[in-house]
């Protein structure tokens, strides 16, 4: 049943019971109980988006990596109250099936991306002929397609291994019996208000260290420190465990504005790398390159279009943070 946050005030954060609500958190709600709660529900989506992404559905193998993510992500932010063994032991587990998603969500994303570059160019005039476009769209599109399939049906044929098998089957025992320790008999409200705090600080504190130039490896840090900022917060205010309100709700909106600028950031560099990786094979082949440098340009500025809304998404970041800070529940 879901956990619910009801008449709480919209100053101090803290949870109070509602009137006759089925399973809603009172202030004495236990830390360890709502963690499993918002562990499951994400558990429960990724089994619900997993038949469509093992058929290649439309967004579906997005969606099965978001929930991987979650998943790591509260472990990470609230795995106190559970055994640390085990935590680290799930998201090392869950870390790998991250990956093998990651192999195939890249190319997936490189093919989204070359769509779309594609469609502004030809809107731009940069190809001399259809025939040109016809040729570039057959290297970025439909080899990269190709590609695609290749590594969706390898991570198809490597959910039936007992690896993999075993692996979600450890995150059912755990959230059946949870390993818990002291902490998750604490009141959940200060708690993990005190842990979700401690997720903002970290995400806060890189954005305002982050130096003028930074490198792509500082801007990974803070893309990821945002991303599990945003997953904990979300995790903890809604359904079904919507135990703390409008502030938790905007520190998820402040990570994941930071994750949207880097990630569509990141996706342009990586295709335009991509795009001179290709240059250099065509020009090996006698093939003419002039046009995917001057797309890899386009994509450069786009990237660099991107890095220009960081200031201000780092500036909204630092704001829900201090609010948070000010305000969680004590």
């Amino acid at each position: 049943m879901p956990l619910t946050r009801e008449r709480a005030s919209p100053d101090d954060g803290r949870v109070e019971p509602g009137d006759d609500v089925p399973g809603a958190v009172d202030g004495g709600a236990d830390a360890g109980r709502v963690v499993v709660a918002a562990l499951a529900a994400v558990r429960d989506r990724f089994h619900a988006f997993l038949p469509a992404a093992l058929a290649d559905e439309p967004d579906a193998l997005h969606q099965l990596r978001t929930n991987v993510r979650r998943l790591r992500s509260v472990l990470a932010a609230y795995g106190a109250v559970l055994d640390e063994a085990v935590v680290t032991g799930l998201r090392r587990r869950l870390r790998e099936l991250g990956h093998e998603l990651g192999t195939v969500r890249d190319l997936e994303v490189r093919v989204q991306v070359a769509e779309a570059a594609l469609v502004e160019a030809d809107e731009a005039g940069r190809f001399a002929s259809e025939a040109e476009r016809d040729r570039i769209r057959g290297i970025l599109v439909d080899d990269e397609q190709a590609a695609h399939d290749r590594a969706h049906s390898r991570f198809v044929d490597r959910q039936e291994l007992p690896r993999a098998v075993e692996r979600l089957e450890e995150l059912d025992r755990v959230l059946g019996a949870p390993p818990f320790t002291e902490r998750a008999a604490r009141d959940a409200p200060i708690e993990l208000g005190r842990q979700l705090d401690r997720e903002a600080r970290r995400a806060a504190r890189r954005a305002r260290r982050l130096p003028a130039e930074p490198s792509l490896d500082e801007l990974h840090d803070l893309r990821k420190a945002s991303r599990r900022l945003r997953y904990a917060a979300e995790a903890v205010s809604e359904p079904p465990v919507e135990l703390y309100g409008a502030r938790a709700r905007a520190l998820a909106d402040a990570g994941d504005d930071i994750h949207d600028v880097l990630g569509d950031h990141r996706d342009e560099l990586l295709f335009a790398e991509h795009l001179r990786r290709a240059a250099a094979h065509a020009a090996h082949a006698g093939d003419q390159v002039d046009v995917l440098h001057r797309l890899a340009d386009d994509a450069d500025a786009r990237a660099a279009a991107h890095l220009a809304k960081l200031a201000d998404a780092a500036d909204g970041l630092r704001k829900a943070a201090s609010a948070w800070h000010a305000h969680r529940p004590r």
